[in-house]
Order: C-alpha cells, then structure tokens, then sequence
C-alpha cells in the first residue's frame, strides 16, 4: 500500500486502532466500527485488504457480504458463501498449504448444509468457525470474520442473530467484526450484558480532506485536475449555500475542460455541475447543462470517444429525474426508457435495470395504461443475471412486481420461473423478504417525485 496515499493513511489509522483496542483481550468476541455513512468505503476497504494476502494485522480476517434476511436463514447463508468462497480459493489454499501446516476439510460442514431443513444453522456457523480457526497455522490463531452483508431487511433482526451467537458462545480466538452508522446503534450491545465481549471503536477521520487531497493532487494545470478543483469547490460552495460561488466555480470547470479538447472531459464537467445545482430549488442553469452535456456526449461518441457512452446514459437518466422534478411525468418515462434501453443496448445491465425501474414506477404512479408494457421489458432485461447478480440489485423488485401480474394473469410458466429462482435466492418465503427490503431501502439515488415547492434531497 502506497503510505502517501490519504486514503491509505486513514486505512493504516483504523489497522493501528483495532490494535491498539483489541490487543491482550482474549475474552474479546465482537468488534463494532463506529462510522459515517460516508466512511463506509473505507472501512470495507480495510475488511477486504485484510481479507487477502496484503493484510498485515495479526489475525486471520474473512470478509462476507451475505445479505441478511432473517434470523433463521442468516447462518446457513454465511455457511454457504463461505463454502463456496473457500472452494473458489484452492488454489491459494494450496499455496498457503505449500508454505504452512494447514488442513481444514468443509465436508462436514456441506453435509449438514446439504441436509438441513430450513432450521436455523447457528450452532453449525460456530463450530465452523472454531474448526477454521483451530486449523489455522500457529502464528494465526486468530479469526475475525467481518460482515458486511449487500443487503439488511431488518437490523433488529440482525442484531438478535449477534446476541445469539453470542450467547451461544462464540469460540476463543474467534470475533465478529460489523460495520454501524455513528447516532444509530443499531448493534450496540452494554457490556454488562456481554461483560469483557463487546468493543467499540470510532476513529474521528477527515475523509472529505483526503479525497480532496488525493483527487487534486498532481500537476495544477492538468484538465482533470482543475476539474476535480472545481468540483470539491462547488461541494463546499453547496454546503454553504452559496449558489453565486458554485456558479462561479461551475463555469470554471467548463471552461478548464472546454479548452482540453476533450469531448468526455467536457461533457462530465456539465453532468457534474448539472448534478450539484440538483440539490438546490429548479435553478435555470440545470436543463442547458443537460442539454448541451448531452450533445456534447454525442459529438464524442461520433469521435470514438469511450468516455461519453457511459456518459450519455447518465444524461438520460438527469434529463428523466429533471422532467420529473418539472412534473412532466410522460416526458419524465420517456427519458428513463431511453435510458435503460440505451444501457441495454450496451451491456450496462444495472444501469438499464435502475432505469427500467424508474420508468415502471412513475408509470405505476402517473401513467398506468404503460406500467405493465414497462414493467415486463424491466423483467425481461434481467433474465440473464445470476442468482448473485439478483441479490445485490434493484431487479429484485421488477420480479416481485412481475410475479403479482403473471400470476393475477395466470401465466403460469413465468410465476414458476421466478418463484423457483427468487426461491434459490431468497427461500420460500422470498416475496414477504422482497417487501421488508424494498420498505427498508435506502433512498434510490434520484426521487421518484418531488413536490413544487420542494429542494432536492443530496444525492447519495
């Protein structure tokens, strides 16, 4: 890891923190990073670091990203990937193996993952972890597993799995590892209910600096570095509400990359200053930044510029959420069906999935003779996708909503198609787990609607 790195520096605060609170507590079996939402990246960062053969803490770290559904099915889901991950790995495994005494054998742990019958696997998930862990080479007699799950239907729920697991009595040398939002709490646990079991670590860190740092770093005169300038000046220009400086700035960044010659340069400094003005009431600048971004994008494209195909899609998806702020809802769906269709066209399957959904939705709301036409070429668009690939995106919810009218229309072919395979992503009960996801979500990254009279929430 490059040490002048701001990112990296922060990454080695955290590595000298877990040490410094974690070391000498052997009674020691669950760990919570305190954050920011906007810190979220780093820390996986570090998790995923960790989890490979560049890590340098003590202990042995595996990192997984099972979604959580619910208390009964969290442990068996974790068994799975982790069988699945460690099959995937043997080649490493083998290496590892050449230059230590290491030997452990997940035949057990398959066949009772092959005949459980929707039981909960906790005690299963604990002796696994005690049998990895005692196989472990001598200098690593240590194993963190951190969790990081895609998705979170409930973090009650979740936190109830922890409890339980502790309480069962998590195996020496073994911690859990999560990942909690600062004045949240969701899996905050007093240490007299868990005496000497529990820490908590929180590393006040200046992220916005090092990103400005990193970002801006380099030759001054350099396009893209004036660029990035001139965006992290709008950002602190916004946050103080100053519309007169984020102007000022914003033609800046037009005009540093106008005179590169760069089409895709150009283009991303009018998405760019476009997207920061979204966060203000219906500024006039924002539809001639689309506008003219977009026939920029185009100009690229025509000059086999890579840059501005992802670009334009981006546009497409501005011009549909600007339309809609505008309350032009027919115009709104038109933009985000160009958008996904675009997106299709080229492979970009999330992005043509993010806007299948928005155009279904505003549909469903605003314009109901085209929510079922929508609606299933949304569908459609996804029936490539893995069981993974489903998990971890928006086409979750096109299914659930495809299942309800094939099924209120009797095709019964496709009810079958999607139960058996939200079935094997999910479980039988993959509809009422769909619903809890899709009411626990996080804000989508542009609003469905947005009132007259109403400034736009930031963009996540």
């Amino acid at each position: 890891m490059n040490e002048h790195n701001p990112i990296a520096q922060l990454v080695n605060l955290i590595q000298k923190q877990w040490l410094e609170k974690t070391a000498n507590k052997p009674s020691l079996r669950f760990v919570r990073f305190i954050i920011k939402p906007e810190e979220a990246r780093v820390y996986e960062g570090f998790c995923k670091l960790e989890s490979s053969e560049h890590g340098s803490l003590p202990e042995v770290f595996v990192t997984q990203l099972t979604s959580f559904e619910n208390e009964d099915t969290f442990s068996a889901a974790l068994i799975k990937d982790w069988l699945h991950t460690y099959e995937k790995s043997m080649a490493l495994v083998q290496q590892v193996q050449e230059r230590t005494l290491f030997t452990w054998d997940p035949r057990p742990f398959q066949q009772l993952l092959e005949r459980n019958s929707g039981t909960p696997m906790d005690d299963v998930l604990v002796s696994l972890l005690g049998s990895f862990r005692q196989s472990l080479p001598q200098q690593h007699k240590q194993l963190v597993l951190a969790l990081i799950p895609r998705q979170v239907s409930s973090t009650k729920d979740m936190k109830n799995w922890i409890a339980n697991l502790l309480k069962k009595g998590i195996p020496a040398g073994v911690k859990l590892l999560v990942i909690d939002h600062i004045n949240a709490d969701h899996f905050a646990f007093h240490d007299r209910q868990f005496p000497d079991m529990v820490c908590n670590i929180h590393i006040p860190m200046d992220l916005q600096a090092a990103i400005q740092k990193l970002a801006t770093s380099g030759n001054p005169n350099d396009p893209e570095i004036m660029l990035r300038k001139c965006v992290f000046e709008m950002g602190t220009a916004m946050k103080d509400k100053d519309l007169k400086r984020l102007h000022r700035w914003g033609q800046q960044a037009l005009d540093a990359t106008q005179r590169s010659g760069n089409k895709g340069l150009f283009a991303t400094a009018h998405i760019m200053y476009a997207g920061v003005l979204f966060h203000f009431k219906k500024d006039p600048k924002i539809p001639e930044l689309l506008e003219r971004g977009l026939r920029i994008a185009k100009q690229g494209m025509q000059l086999n510029d890579g840059a501005c195909l992802p670009l334009l899609v981006q546009f497409y998806g501005y011009h549909g959420a600007y339309a809609q702020i505008r309350r032009r809802f027919t115009e709104a769906i038109n933009w985000f069906i160009q958008q996904a269709e675009l997106a299709e066209q080229h492979k970009f399957s999330q992005q043509a999935l993010n806007a299948w959904y928005q155009a279904a939705e505003l549909c469903r709301r605003k314009d109901s003779g085209r929510y079922y036409e929508v609606l299933e070429k949304g569908y459609k668009s996804g029936l490539h996708l893995s069981d993974e690939e489903i998990s971890a995106s928006i086409y979750i919810y096109l299914l659930r909503d495809y299942y309800t009218y094939a099924h209120a229309n009797r095709k019964h072919d496709i009810v079958q198609a999607i139960d058996e395979k939200m079935g094997r992503v999910f479980g039988n009960d993959w509809k009422s787990d769909v619903d809890n996801i899709r009411k626990n979500r996080e804000p989508m990254i542009l609003p469905l609607e947005i009132e007259q009279n109403e400034a736009l929430q930031p963009l996540k």
